[in-house]
């Protein structure tokens, strides 16, 4: 009777945190541009890149198509070490200003890469991208019209996980667009606050202002959270999330479990040293109701009493989720009927502790190096 009573407690709590971030998802308005009252930004584009060869050239090619003004960007690829032909590449593209990175970073490579673009970059809005990326025609125009608008100090954009209709990338595809819509919610609401590194902005005095990463070096992951943590800090009021699809960022889903696992226990091993502590109790939520539908769903292979249980648990949570989930997979037009959301809850329900519980090795693989 215990195991019920827990249950329904998470389950109480998880409901309310679903209908929170409903509420946050629904108030965000979709961005429109005004008319411009003043010419466009200076912007400096900004791209770390390690071992990249097979995507920087396509990442510079949709950005030498962008309608934002030519003579108003400047793009940096900062080169992390690469054994293969990614420098050689980028530096074909005129346009491009290229750095190496020749110091040691220890650990936190990608933080040092982004530093050192920074330091050489002449535009004061910075607007931040990965090599694997794929933006839209308009994403830079919206990105700089927006902060052109509201003269933000933190931008966090939309990311779509791109899949090849596989179980493995459909299930990312639906995974990632619900931390898309909590980092959202989340942001409006001024309580949960997350960003992907893979479309993200400041102005660079902010980065200058609040020390960049001197903080958070001994952790190689955390490029986005950590800067968008010491922001907040410093300007809680001017953190933003762009809801409009011309400013969404396309990237591949992860092609084996096992790059799966290794990016999610990346993402998950800097999350005991966040500070913002709605973020936290948030994750830990999460995973105490996960885990404990896991000890329902596997108790009854040993007690099939429980069966019943099992899948009432698993219905209920799907239908808690749902009413979310939905508009948020209209919004990155991703289709996903309920039934194919239900068949994926067992994997999100077995997937979410596990990766919790291997992140506190805090050591995975990374683009060929073995980080912490």
């Amino acid at each position: 009777m215990w195991l019920i009573g827990l249950l329904a407690l998470l389950t109480l709590g998880y409901a309310g945190l679903i209908i929170h971030l409903k509420k946050g998802w629904d108030t965000l308005p979709k961005y429109i541009p005004d008319p411009p009252s003043s010419p466009l930004p200076f912007v400096t584009v900004l791209i770390p890149a390690r071992n990249e060869e097979d995507n920087i050239g396509v990442l510079l090619d949709a950005l030498s198509k962008q309608t934002y003004p030519q003579e108003k960007m400047e793009v940096i690829v900062v080169d992390d070490h690469s054994s293969d032909r990614t420098a050689f590449i980028a530096q074909s593209y005129p346009f491009v200003k290229l750095i190496e990175l020749k110091d040691d970073c220890l650990n936190s490579y990608k933080k040092r890469a982004i530093e050192k673009g920074i330091e050489q970059a002449t535009a004061p809005f910075i607007v931040c991208t990965d090599a694997d990326c794929m933006p839209g025609p308009e994403w830079l125009e919206t990105v700089g019209g927006y902060y052109q608008q509201k003269k933000c100090a933190f931008i966090a954009a939309p990311v779509l996980l791109e899949n090849n209709s596989s179980v493995l990338g459909r299930f990312q595809t639906l995974d990632f667009l619900v931390m898309q819509g909590i980092t959202a919610a989340g942001i409006q609401q001024q309580s949960i606050y997350m960003a992907n590194g893979a479309n993200m902005s400041y102005p660079k005095k902010v980065f200058e202002s609040v020390g960049g990463y001197k903080d958070s070096k001994q952790l190689a992951s955390g490029d986005d959270f950590f800067l968008l943590h010491k922001i907040q800090k410093e300007y809680p009021s001017q953190i933003h999330f762009i809801k409009s699809e011309k400013a969404i960022i396309r990237t591949q889903a992860q092609l084996t479990w096992s790059g799966f696992f290794q990016q999610r226990i990346r993402w998950a091993s800097k999350s005991s040293q966040y500070d913002n502590q709605p973020l936290k109790l948030v994750l830990l939520l999460v995973g105490i109701y996960n885990l404990s539908l896991l000890v329902v769903l596997a108790s009854s292979i040993v007690c099939p009493q429980l069966l019943l249980l099992a899948l009432a648990s698993i219905l209920v949570k799907s239908l808690i989720e749902w009413p979310f989930v939905q508009p948020v997979a209209r919004f990155f037009k991703v289709p996903i009927t309920g039934y194919q959301f239900l068949l994926f809850q067992p994997l999100h329900i077995l997937y979410i502790p596990i990766t919790g519980i291997l992140s506190f090795q805090k050591k995975y693989v990374w683009k060929g190096r073995k980080v912490r």
